[in-house]
């Protein structure tokens, strides 16, 4: 960002120029180029898995491009008179000159990055079928940013392993194994073998990184599925779960910047309300029973969004383009504007900004039945947003709820203020991108 400033002022009036007007666009230009970062990581462009320049990457660009814009036009019109210039021109060039090379930049990085050189290189030892699948993975996806080096099988079988990894079958020989192959992580199975303390010592001791592979999945995935999950992972990892300070934090923060939102968002939602009103039949507010935190239910209030007859035949799952839902309420649900009234359950303390979406008890209970371990989901306050919404499409099945679970789970081990801003910056680049329901 600063080298396209430089150049835009070079281009404007030659080096002399540039480094004599340079100081008194270094303030300004340097608080936009802070919420230019924020809209570039929150459109994932920080990402390893965003790195490949294809289509995809320049609509995203030019989305975050047109927010930037408008960012830097609201800016220099409202606050750009205190900084005493008005960079109309430069801004222009700064924009256009950003956009070539953090595009040169990407490509660079691509191959860069990808290189099997910057991959850390991983040794699976004794792999049961979820590291056979983590494996495959690395083989399969040049973003992960692991490479599996090599694989030790007391057995020696190549089954079930890629092309190109390397099978050795003593297991007494890992230390120097892991050190011929440059080896700085180092995965182990489940599979029981005798004397296998002794050799995990001596890796440590030579600075590997030791874990099982349940708890590489979740580094890797960001996610914790079911099937890793038995008593004493959650011996070991619920241990710690209350984090009873932070729960207090994040209680007061909720409620404030409810309060807030609730009192500056009033008058956009009056008029939400007449819309919603006179557009279709039924009333303004739909409320809906739902299960929080420890199970208990709760009422969830909402803009309507869909007919005044939509459940005549009882439960059903929300699914995308759903015909009951309503032309106004389309547009709610895009801009997720159906939403707003749920800052009151936020006020109450029945939901928090970042957290599981709560659920029907009518799905909760057939869920449960289906799904082990869907219960813990109900350890926290339920969201508005929250991990899964923002890492998976949306759900209408219990499938989707399965992989839905992984994800909450992962939220509610890892919960913390950082975590809770990556996902409302991340929740307001889905809105601002349209990818409603």
């Amino acid at each position: 960002m600063y080298a396209a400033l430089i150049l835009a002022l070079i281009l404007r009036g030659g080096f002399v120029f540039a480094f004599e007007v340079l100081p008194a666009h270094l303030a300004s230009f340097s608080i936009l180029f802070a919420a230019w970062f924020v809209v570039l990581y929150i459109n994932d462009f920080y990402s390893r898995r965003r790195l490949r320049v294809d289509l995809n990457f320049f609509r995203s660009l030019f989305n975050a491009t047109l927010a930037n814009l408008g960012i830097a036009v609201a800016f220099f019109y409202l606050i750009g008179p205190a900084f005493g210039i008005a960079p109309k021109t430069n801004l222009f060039l700064v924009v256009g000159l950003q956009l070539v090379l953090f595009t040169l930049w990407r490509r660079l990085a691509f191959g860069l990055m990808v290189s099997d050189r910057s991959r850390k290189s991983v040794l699976f030892l004794e792999p049961d079928q979820l590291g056979e699948t983590l494996i495959g993975q690395m083989h399969a996806d040049d973003a992960v940013p692991y490479r599996a080096e090599a694989v030790i099988r007391s057995s020696g079988n190549q089954a079930g392993l890629p092309q190109g990894v390397t099978v050795h079958d003593r297991v007494e020989d890992t230390p120097h194994i892991a050190a011929r192959h440059g080896v700085e992580t180092v995965v182990v199975g489940n599979t029981a073998i005798g004397d296998l303390h002794r050799h995990l010592y001596r890796l440590t001791l030579n600075g590997s990184n030791v874990v099982d592979a349940a708890s590489f999945w979740e580094e890797l995935n960001r996610e914790i599925p079911i099937f890793v999950i038995d008593t004493m992972w959650l011996v070991n990892n619920f241990r710690n779960m209350h984090k009873q300070e932070y729960e207090v934090i994040k209680r007061g923060r909720d409620f404030l910047c409810a309060v807030l939102l609730g009192s500056l968002l009033s008058v956009p939602m009056a008029m939400i309300a007449v819309t919603v009103r006179f557009s279709s039949s039924g009333p303004v507010l739909f409320r809906q029973v739902r299960v929080g935190k420890d199970g208990r239910s709760f009422t969830l209030v909402k803009f309507r969004t869909m007919r005044e007859d939509a459940e005549r035949d009882g439960p059903q799952w929300s699914v995308r383009n759903d015909d009951r839902v309503t032309r106004v309420g389309r547009v709610l649900r895009h801009t997720h504007l159906d939403e707003l009234p749920q800052l009151w359950n936020i006020i109450r303390g029945d939901m928090s900004f970042v957290g599981p979406r709560p659920e029907r008890p009518e799905f909760v209970s057939q869920l449960e039945e289906q799904i082990p371990y869907y219960s813990l989901r109900h350890l926290v306050r339920p969201g508005v947003s929250g991990w899964a919404q923002i890492n998976y499409r949306y759900g209408a099945s219990v499938d989707d709820a399965a992989r839905k679970l992984a994800y909450d789970l992962y939220y509610i081990k890892r919960r913390g203020h950082l975590l809770d801003l990556k996902i409302g910056l991340k929740t307001a680049a889905t809105v601002f991108r349209g990818e409603g329901r």
